[in-house]
């Protein structure tokens, strides 16, 4: 069973919060439940921030370099850095 409960926003907060949820199609209360259940309230944290953040982004490779001394040290130091 849900709870009631009450909360006090700031009026353009609240205005611009009631604009989200109407292009979500759901309620005010419903877009603050959503946003809470995904949030770390939700679940307890392992570690630190960064901790958590490891792994969730991957680099780009840069573009072929039209040097083509420059592109065989890349190949030998960068690939040699990862081992």
């Amino acid at each position: 069973m849900k709870k009631r409960v009450t909360i006090t926003l700031d009026p353009q907060i609240h205005d611009r919060a009631k604009r989200v949820a109407r292009a979500r199609k759901t309620t005010l209360s419903g877009l603050v439940e959503s946003c809470l259940k995904g949030s770390s309230l939700e679940t307890e944290r392992s570690g630190t921030l960064v901790d958590e953040m490891i792994g969730s982004a991957s680099l780009r490779d840069p573009p072929e370099n039209p040097d083509p001394l420059f592109n065989e040290l890349r190949r030998k130091y960068v690939a040699e850095s990862g081992k």
